[in-house]
């Protein structure tokens, strides 16, 4: 039971008043002996009472914090999670290329910058492949730094990506820093150090790279407050069923929720749908998901996870804008980004207000009106960005199914004034 707390002041001042009371003994002043007894009998028992208060709030799960919480996990086996660095180590997101503008492929790029000479070292040392007459590919070795614009985020690649003709080559990626710091979005990482290896630094700027889905599999260690949470459903988290296999995929740096359906595939199995803290969801992700839910279900269960299918919604529209402006490029990116934020951020199964989208691109200072000219969503694949099978619509609003989600972005948005 919680101990009735006694300061300092509270022993003092009683025992001043008993003291008082019941002897002759009243001289309390500094040097008195009366006072030093007190302040004796006080201090001890001060702490003593921190010794019990904190005892008490050690042993009590809803109290107790860092190290004496672990303890206290770990007797319910329940062990806190550590810091972890992003990575991806699938061999389906990040790339280098060659910068498409050019319409180069590797034969063409060597031959172009490097004389015949040169073209004997980059093969003695291995940096390009050669068959006969033909080039056929450049090896990009592992260990090269590859950041965002800014260079803040800062990633290394573990292994060797190969370009070949004009395809491109993947490699799996590493973050520098521990923790959430290093999670990117699509497109994030797309600047790289190819130029710090002599052999290569005619063609490095010629090669660009990027992420085609996000990297979030980042995180920080449990706080408190979610450790006791974990402690506090570990003892219903039965194996297999849906408190256990959601804690699973949800445990996951990344993931937003996930969508539960039993027997979907039969009896024995289970489907699970992610949707992550990013509208698109990597191969990557699913992997994690699918490894650590797999750990939580019963011998002989069978787990399918996969991302949500996507409708690609696609825009057309126009903006009227305030007399005397001069340039209304920053509003027309403006409306877009607004318009883009909202529908990535519905969940699955999610329904677009179509008033909604006209009042966010309305509150935005300096516009006027909305006109909308063309609206349709189709069938978006996230590997190749393409939305096919579109479907042309009414300006109302639209819902998806349970196990669709909405995605937009810069290339399906287009906005005129």
């Amino acid at each position: 039971m919680p101990v009735l707390r006694r300061t300092y002041a509270d022993v003092y001042r009683d025992g001043k008043n008993r003291l008082r009371n019941n002897s002759p003994l009243n001289n309390f002043n500094p040097q008195g002996i009366t006072k030093a007894y007190l302040d004796m009998l006080g201090i001890e028992m001060d702490r003593t009472y921190n010794t019990v208060d904190y005892v008490y709030r050690a042993g009590d799960p809803t109290k107790a914090l860092g190290s004496d919480l672990d303890r206290t996990g770990l007797i319910t086996g329940e062990a806190r999670t550590n810091a972890v660095v992003a990575t991806d180590f699938t061999l389906t997101n990040f790339h280098f290329m060659i910068d498409p503008r050019l319409g180069w492929g590797v034969q063409k790029l060597i031959e172009q910058n490097y004389t015949p000479e040169e073209r004997s070292v980059l093969e003695d040392r291995e940096y390009i492949t050669v068959n006969g007459t033909s080039i056929t590919a450049i090896n990009i070795p592992r260990g090269l730094a590859v950041s965002n614009t800014g260079g803040s985020i800062v990633y290394t690649t573990s292994t060797q990506a190969v370009l070949t003709g004009k395809e491109n080559g993947y490699a799996s990626v590493v973050g520098n820093a521990l923790g959430a710091d290093s999670n990117v979005q699509s497109n994030v990482l797309i600047a790289h150090t190819l130029n710090t290896i002599p052999e290569l630094r005619k063609i490095s700027h010629f090669i660009k790279c990027a992420n085609t889905f996000p990297i979030q599999n980042g995180s920080y260690a449990l706080t408190d407050d979610e450790y006791r949470y974990n402690i506090a459903t570990a003892k219903i988290a039965i194996p297999t069923n849906e408190v256990a296999i959601r804690r699973a995929a949800l445990s996951v740096p990344g993931v937003r929720d996930v969508l539960f359906e039993r027997h979907k595939f039969g009896n024995g199995t289970m489907h699970l749908i992610i949707e992550g803290t990013s509208p698109i969801i990597s191969i990557g992700l699913i992997e994690a998901v699918t490894e650590r839910v797999i750990q939580s279900a019963s011998y002989g269960d069978t787990v399918y996870v996969t991302a949500p299918e996507y409708l690609g919604v696609e825009l057309n529209f126009y903006i009227d804008v305030e007399p005397g402006l001069t340039s209304d490029g920053p509003l027309r990116e403006q409306a877009k980004n607004v318009i883009i934020q909202y529908i990535n951020d519905l969940p699955l199964g999610g329904e677009i207000i179509w008033n909604r989208i006209v009042s966010e691109v309305i509150e935005i200072s300096g516009i006027r009106d909305f006109i909308p000219n063309i609206y349709k969503h189709g069938e978006y694949n996230p590997f190749t960005k393409s939305n096919s099978k579109q479907t042309i619509l009414r300006f109302m609003n639209q819902r998806a199914k349970y196990n669709q989600k909405f995605y937009t972005d810069t290339g399906l948005i287009t906005c005129c004034s």
